[in-house]
């Protein structure tokens, strides 16, 4: 990992929370104007669905009675897999500096490319995931994987909240229930806090960190991008065939993949 002397994207106190608690919220990464055009890239890439790659799978979620669906999002579109294939303008979404910048500082100067993924909250999404952490899916030789998380909206306690367990990354990996989410009594005695967020704001998560989704009590869709990002010497133990799997992002802290 970068030291405090090193940083090129957080401070010192950003680095030093990150390391203590698992997760750190960058506010405003994106302006107002780089979210307008988000928000007309993603409408597009939930609402036309058709004659996208092929290795691009979307999945829907059937509205919930008392709901009214979202005309923004008006397939209830939940989730898609591998949304970096889908234009040059989502390719440069993973290989934004200002995103890999801070991979650099969190696990060091060789950074590649893991898996990219949206995950929505339609109106009156109910969460049925226990408490868990993303590591039982992405084991790797080490842990030094996060995921950066970029909201489209306003993110609160009712509307789509991720919540998270801060330090639950330090013990390693949790015991489990079944394979994958944690029994209730292994949270006792456990902070909790809701990753609140705005629109431009990312939120970097280590993969050791447990947490959960939060439910969507709200009559509109909460949107969310999830990039992932691995340090180079973390090798896959899990067969990883997600699009640009391993793309080499940057080498000796320097980017090497250039914008379109």
């Amino acid at each position: 990992m970068a030291g405090s002397n090193d940083l090129i994207a957080l401070t010192p106190e950003q680095k030093r929370f990150f390391d203590d608690n698992g997760y750190l919220a960058v506010r405003g990464v994106y302006s107002e104007a780089e979210m307008e055009v988000m928000r007309r890239e993603f409408h597009d890439l939930i609402t036309n669905t058709e004659g996208r790659p092929k290795a691009m799978t979307y999945s829907f979620m059937e509205p919930v009675e008392g709901y009214p669906v979202d005309p923004y999002n008006p397939r209830n579109v939940r989730g898609i897999m591998d949304q970096p294939l889908a234009s040059d303008y989502w390719f440069n979404n993973i290989t934004d500096p200002r995103i890999v910048n801070v991979f650099i500082d969190l696990f060091g100067p060789d950074i590649d490319f893991h898996n990219g993924k949206v995950r929505n909250n339609p109106p009156g999404f109910f969460n049925k995931q226990g408490w868990h952490q993303d590591w039982p899916y992405e084991r790797h030789s080490r842990p030094d994987l996060a995921a950066a998380i970029t909201y489209l909206d306003d993110t609160d306690v009712d509307a789509g909240a991720t919540w998270a367990a801060p330090g639950s990354h330090k013990p390693g990996e949790w015991e489990t229930r079944d394979k994958v989410t944690l029994a209730d009594q292994e949270m006792k005695g456990w902070k909790k806090e809701p990753m609140i967020a705005r629109p431009g704001d990312v939120l970097f998560i280590h993969v050791l960190v447990v947490h959960t989704a939060g439910h969507n009590r709200t009559p509109k869709s909460r949107h969310k991008l999830i990039n992932e990002y691995k340090a180079k010497d973390a090798v896959d133990r899990w067969g990883n065939k997600c699009a640009f799997a391993g793309l080499p992002l940057a080498r000796g802290g320097k980017l090497v993949i250039p914008q379109i």
